[in-house]
């Protein structure tokens, strides 16, 4: 066999030995269906929380908000993982409530993301084995500033309820359209 002739038969095996690479967005189906399934449920569930934490922000003022995220937020967030047939949540780099801690896989994202922009992070999709987890940043809005903001701007029952109810809070300092957090999601890929 001449060498041009090898060379060229080399060539062709290392070529049909690699998978063609998928069209971008296309995804495997498992990974695919649950990002679309994460994606929903963390709509309701953002769409529950704000709802109720600006009724109870027009009803009882910010310590009332706070009493909301700590009180129903957990128990929404429940609601629709179990509707959804997922687990769901949401998370910081910098936290209020220690329940929200983040998930082992979750922590190098939020250390990269931390300080950004919201609009600088993206959404995350990882392959966790039999699970598929999604993060969707939180960006932090004009009214979450009430509550998180600069915490020497906070009025004295909001004060008075972060030093009763999250001694330990960290999640003040924020600037609207910095990233806050995450909604995640772990779905399993056999569904």
């Amino acid at each position: 066999m001449s060498k041009r002739l090898g060379a060229t038969v080399g060539l062709l095996v290392l070529v049909f030995a690699h998978e063609a690479p998928r069209a971008v967005g296309e995804e495997p189906r498992p990974i695919g269906t649950a990002e679309r399934r994460a994606e929903k449920a963390m709509d309701v569930l953002q769409q529950r929380l704000q709802a109720r934490l600006l009724a109870a922000l027009e009803e009882k003022g910010p310590a009332g908000a706070v009493k909301v995220c700590r009180e129903e937020a957990p128990d929404l967030a429940r609601a629709v993982a179990g509707e959804a047939g997922i687990q769901l949540g949401r998370t910081s780099h910098k936290l209020r409530n220690p329940a929200n801690a983040p998930r082992d896989w979750v922590v190098p994202y939020l250390e990269r993301a931390a300080g950004q922009p919201a609009s600088a992070v993206s959404k995350v999709v990882v392959d966790l084995g039999d699970r598929v987890g999604v993060l969707r940043p939180i960006a932090t809005a004009g009214t979450c500033l009430v509550c998180h903001g600069a915490p020497e701007s906070f009025d004295p029952g909001l004060r008075a309820t972060l030093a009763e109810l999250y001694p330990g809070d960290r999640a003040t300092g924020f600037r609207e359209g910095e990233f806050r957090g995450f909604f995640w999601a772990e779905i399993p890929k056999s569904e």
